[in-house]
């Protein structure tokens, strides 16, 4: 979603739940329904289906909580049974989001992922064209469009940059810097929003939609985690209504810590101190939000590299385990087959057939 209508409230450090509530401009959930006005769908019976009062739309300082707001996405796409809600010229079937996603966490690098999402949505979409390109110091994804009508145009414009971004976030766990950030269309006074979002500088009147960033950052590594994919489907579009964080959960910051120290054999006290949590306490979140214990996350973590590594580098099987912290080949051998009932050697040599 376009970030251009909504800002968010931050509790205090301590608060316990990180981010207090957001909010989102009523003007901009018109803006969402344009396609579905346009179409003469009822937006009354939509926005009440959705346990909104279509009253509060036509107050201008009317406000929606993401809650609220991801529950009538929810039901914009199972009513119009496109994930674009009747903006495009033809529906994109719910579900393309999801399947791209699962080819993009199998990407080796952000580079690579970004380029396979253009080419995916030029296959599906022909409203909108995403590209890319980069040199030596700079990259830009840009898209151009044809939508003649203008809040349709604003809102795929929006939309589509936006949910790169996140994306592109949630990819890499963590904020990618945005050297600016382009728009088609014009400001708004609810546009300064989106500044702690993009955190640079925003353009507005341009010649096309468009994201600018260095190119070191094409070079960092997809996360490879199919369970963190999961979730992160499960709660599409509200994780992405909300600023990029990087530890959304007790569980996501436990793996973060692990995937950056998989050679030093982190105890769970260790993490529970880095985390200023008691070790108890991390135990018991981990088992609410996982429904695992620290051991299990952290073997899940290391069997997701490995296969990674396996998957899409070059290293030597030798490599690849000491990478994970093991010292002897035989031990990371023993180790994965444990995970997945193959020894390394044999799961790469089935992978490259299969890809073959």
């Amino acid at each position: 979603m376009t970030k251009a209508a909504y800002h968010t409230d931050l509790q205090q450090p301590g608060s316990g739940t990180g981010m207090a509530r957001s909010v989102i401009d009523a003007g901009y959930v018109k803006l969402v329904m344009s396609g579905v006005r346009q179409a003469g769908l009822d937006t009354d019976r939509i926005l009440m289906r959705s346990g909104i009062d279509p009253a509060r739309m036509s107050d201008p300082n009317s406000r929606l909580s993401q809650r609220e707001f991801a529950r009538l996405i929810v039901v914009l796409t199972r009513i119009t049974r496109d994930e674009f809600w009747l903006l495009c010229g033809r529906p994109v079937r719910p579900g393309t989001f999801r399947t791209m996603c699962k080819l993009l966490v199998r990407c080796g690098t952000l580079r690579e992922a970004i380029s396979t999402g253009c080419q995916f949505y030029h296959l599906v979409v022909d409203d909108f064209t995403v590209r890319f390109r980069e040199d030596d110091q700079e990259a830009c994804i840009w898209m151009t469009d044809r939508v003649a009508d203008a809040e349709r145009r604003r809102m795929i414009n929006g939309a589509i940059i936006f949910f790169i971004y996140g994306l592109m976030c949630w990819l890499v766990g963590r904020t990618v810097p945005l050297s600016t950030v382009h728009y088609v269309f014009p400001e708004q006074p609810f546009s300064s929003e989106l500044e702690p979002v993009y955190k640079a500088p925003l353009l507005y009147n341009q010649l096309r939609t468009e994201l600018r960033f260095e190119t070191d950052v094409l070079d960092l590594p997809i996360i490879p985690d199919e369970e963190r994919l999961l979730r992160f489907l499960a709660s599409v579009p509200s994780v992405l209504l909300v600023r990029y964080r990087d530890e959304s959960s007790v569980s996501e910051r436990v793996r973060g810590i692990l995937r950056r120290n998989l050679t030093k054999h982190l105890s769970l006290e260790e993490v529970a101190a880095m985390l200023a949590v008691t070790p108890q306490t991390l135990r018991r979140r981990l088992q609410d939000e996982d429904n695992c214990g620290f051991q299990d996350l952290k073997d899940r973590v290391r069997r997701d590299v490995a296969i990674h590594l396996l998957r899409k580098s070059r290293l030597s099987l030798e490599d690849i385990g000491l990478s994970l912290g093991f010292s002897e080949l035989s031990t990371f051998h023993r180790a994965f087959r444990r995970w997945t009932g193959a020894a390394p050697g044999e799961y790469r040599q089935a992978n490259r057939k299969s890809v073959a």
